[in-house]
C-alpha cells in the first residue's frame, strides 16, 4: 500500500482479562496491574512484535470514581506510574529505531458510553489535569478516548490541548447510528465544532466496524487526519452503573478475516490510524500489518 498509515494496538482491558483468567470488575484493566504487572508489559510487547507503531497506556480504568469503589484512591498515582513504568519498559525492549510511539490515555472519568459528564465540569476538569501532570513526560500523544458527548469532548479536549503534546480527539458512536455520538448528538456537529481547534487527528473507537463505516463518510468531510478503532463486541447497551465488563460479549463474526477486511476498507476511505479496540488482539493486529505491508 502507498498511502501512509499509522497502526496502533488493540484492546488492552480485554486481552489482559483474557489473559490473566481472573474474573473481571469494575477495575477491569487497572485490577490486571496491581496483580499482574509482567502480563501487562508482555502485552504491550506483544502489540510492538505484531507490528503496532504506538501502544496505549493501560490507564484506562486508573480514575478516583473507579479506584474510590474499592478504597484504593491512594493507588491513584502509583497506579499510572505503573503503567507508565509497563508500557516504557516494553517499548525499551526494542530496537530504540522502532521509534514506537506512546499513547497517553484520557478516558471517560465515570465509565464507558455515559451519555453524560457525570461530574460537574470543575471536577472533571480537575482530574484530567491530575492525569495529563503524571503521564505528559513520558507520553508522545495524548489520545481522548471514548468520548460520547460533546460536553465531554470540550472538557477532556480543553485539558489536552493545554499540552505541548499532539492531542486525538476519539469519539464513540452509537452502535445502531454510526452518524451519531452515543449520546444522540451528530457526529458531524461534534468534529466541525473541533475543526478549527489544534485537535491533530479525529477518531472513532470502541464501535461496531458497521457504525465506524458510517462514521468514516462524515469524517472524510473534515480536513484533518482520522483513523478508525473498532470494538469486537455483540452489543455495549447492556453496560451500567450495576455491573461490569462481564456482561459484554464477543461477536462470533469478529474474526480476524473479517477485522483485516473492514480496516482494508478504512484505509481505501482515507483513514491514516488504524488498530482496534476491545476484543482485538495482537493477532489481528499482525493480520492488519502484513497486509498494510504486502
Amino acid at each position: 500500500m502507498d498511502k501512509k498509515v499509522t497502526l496502533i494496538d488493540g484492546g488492552m482491558g480485554q486481552e489482559l482479562i483474557h489473559r490473566s483468567k481472573i474474573k473481571p470488575d469494575y477495575l477491569w484493566s487497572a485490577r490486571v496491574l496491581l496483580d499482574h504487572y509482567d502480563l501487562v508489559v508482555d502485552l504491550h510487547k506483544d502489540f510492538i512484535k505484531s507490528g503496532a507503531q504506538a501502544i496505549t497506556l493501560n490507564s484506562y480504568t486508573i480514575t478516583p470514581d473507579r479506584l474510590k469503589k474499592f478504597n484504593l484512591e491512594d493507588k491513584f498515582k502509583p497506579l499510572q506510574e505503573s503503567a507508565i513504568k509497563a508500557a516504557k519498559e516494553a517499548i525499551n525492549s526494542f530496537s530504540k529505531d522502532n521509534n514506537i510511539l506512546l499513547l497517553g490515555s484520557l478516558p471517560p472519568l465515570i465509565m464507558s458510553y455515559k451519555t453524560e459528564l457525570g461530574k460537574n465540569k470543575i471536577e472533571a476538569t480537575d482530574i484530567y489535569k491530575r492525569i495529563v501532570e503524571i503521564q505528559q513526560p513520558h507520553v508522545d500523544i495524548f489520545c481522548c478516548e471514548t468520548v460520547s458527548s460533546i460536553e465531554e469532548a470540550e472538557v477532556v479536549s480543553e485539558v489536552a490541548l493545554n499540552t505541548e503534546k499532539n492531542v486525538w480527539l476519539s469519539f464513540c458512536v452509537q452502535e445502531e447510528d454510526g452518524t451519531l455520538l452515543r449520546s444522540g448528538e451528530s457526529l458531524e456537529d461534534a468534529l466541525n465544532e473541533f475543526k478549527n481547534t489544534n485537535i491533530n487527528s479525529f477518531l472513532v473507537n470502541c464501535s461496531p466496524p458497521e457504525a465506524i463505516h458510517q462514521s468514516v463518510s462524515i469524517m472524510k468531510k473534515i480536513n484533518k487526519p482520522f483513523g478508525c478503532l473498532p470494538n469486537g463486541f455483540k452489543s455495549v447497551n447492556l453496560l451500567n452503573d450495576e455491573n461490569d465488563v462481564s456482561v459484554l460479549e464477543k461477536r462470533d463474526d469478529f474474526n480476524i478475516t473479517n477485522f483485516v477486511r473492514d480496516t482494508l476498507r478504512f484505509i481505501e476511505n482515507n483513514a491514516s490510524i488504524v488498530g482496534g479496540c476491545c476484543e482485538v488482539s495482537p493477532e489481528y493486529i499482525e493480520a492488519i500489518n502484513n497486509k498494510i505491508n504486502e
